[in-house]
């Protein structure tokens, strides 16, 4: 594996971000809604506290270790139990990104373009993923600098003119009565927005002229932007359409975006934007998590850059073959929220915590040898 062009802090910011949150935005908040209810208020701050807890630590470890990818910098800690724990990891990683694909080609069937089969738009969005995952980290991460502030700038301007339906705010507040269980199935069905491929750890050591505590704090920064954003969103859906309302809606955001209208803007159905956005941000979602994904196995089974090619070839198809048995949305939110996101969880929170762990033992072994001797 050759060396990789560091990127600017700006930009690892920004390939944050997208690696979060933007992989499923399109089914929230109706999952957490569904899930929490009134205690969804509870849910959806806890889901943040523990996802930036979580980074924190991420961000902790590496600084002793050396490597080129989180792969490599386990080889340090773990030793050969570094591949069942990394494979793990990217089993989930996959089954979560191609059920999020596949419920993002279900909406487009349903909602906007029925005739056409869900394998154009699968086919279409992977090719296009797979293409920007192909290139080098640099070419990538000025593609997410270019394209992820217009997502955002065109989330942020229907939002916007979406407060004009804003009514009912008091909705938005929490159950006074506070119930642990849907408090907890509601933070576990919000998981699958936090999941961000372990691009901090990777990435974060190709952060031009920088410090690990550097790293966390844009990190960190990353985490609380796409925070706000799930918190506009469920604000804008519940505040609009009540708890009730939203629940019965598989896609709410999009119906309050599609019944848009503007009479005084040279676009009339602003609305339609949403799409545009949404496909933008799912592309650049895939690409990181499949550049992450195979420049890991790439450097951790010291790959030529041709072989990595072909792994992309490989999550690819794998992802086909996932839309393929997913057909409905039902069958793939279910996946997600029950099957998913409670193993990602515990995963994430197991290779998270015992790295710390184990680089705390190794430097306390490293300062204690030259007393031994």
């Amino acid at each position: 594996m050759g060396p990789i062009e560091p990127i600017s802090r700006g930009q690892f910011f920004l390939m944050t971000a997208v690696s979060v949150v933007a992989g499923g935005v399109y089914i929230w908040p109706q999952t957490v809604i569904s899930e929490s209810g009134r205690d969804a208020g509870w849910a959806i701050p806890l889901s943040i506290s523990i996802a930036m807890g979580l980074v924190w630590v991420q961000t902790l470890w590496p600084p002793h270790t050396t490597g080129a990818t989180e792969l490599g910098r386990m080889e340090d800690l773990w030793g050969v139990v570094r591949w069942p724990v990394f494979l793990a990891t990217i089993v989930l990683y996959v089954i979560l990104d191609g059920a999020l694909l596949a419920l993002f080609t279900q909406l487009l069937s349903i909602v906007f373009y029925p005739r056409t089969p869900r394998l154009v738009f699968s086919l279409s969005l992977i090719l296009l993923s797979a293409w920007f995952a192909s290139k080098p980290l640099t070419h990538l991460a000025r593609t997410v600098q270019f394209w992820f502030p217009l997502v955002i700038g065109s989330f942020l301007l229907l939002a916007i003119l979406s407060l004009g339906n804003f009514r009912n705010p008091t909705a938005m507040l929490p159950s006074g009565d506070i119930q642990l269980m849907p408090i907890g199935r509601g933070f576990l069905a919000t998981w699958y927005l936090w999941i961000q491929g372990e691009l901090i750890v990777t990435v974060g050591g190709h952060v031009r002229q920088t410090s690990w505590s550097t790293i966390r704090r844009w990190a960190l920064a990353a985490i609380a932007f796409q925070a706000m954003i799930i918190v506009i969103i469920y604000g804008l859906v519940v505040g609009t359409l009540g708890p009730n309302a939203a629940v019965t809606l598989e896609w709410p955001l999009i119906y309050i975006f599609s019944n848009l209208t503007v009479q005084t803007a040279f676009i009339s159905r602003p609305g339609l934007l949403i799409m545009v956005t949404w496909i933008i941000a799912l592309v650049l979602y895939l690409a990181v998590h499949l550049w992450v994904l195979t420049t890991n196995l790439q450097d951790g089974w010291h790959l030529p850059e041709a072989y990595r090619l072909g792994l992309i070839g490989l999550v690819a198809a794998l992802w086909i073959l996932i839309v393929h048995f997913l057909p409905t949305a039902v069958v793939a939110t279910h996946l997600v929220v029950r099957g998913i996101d409670p193993l990602a969880f515990s995963v994430t929170t197991f290779t998270t915590v015992g790295a710390l762990v184990l680089a705390k033992f190794k430097r306390r072994r490293v300062h204690a040898a030259p007393r031994d001797n």
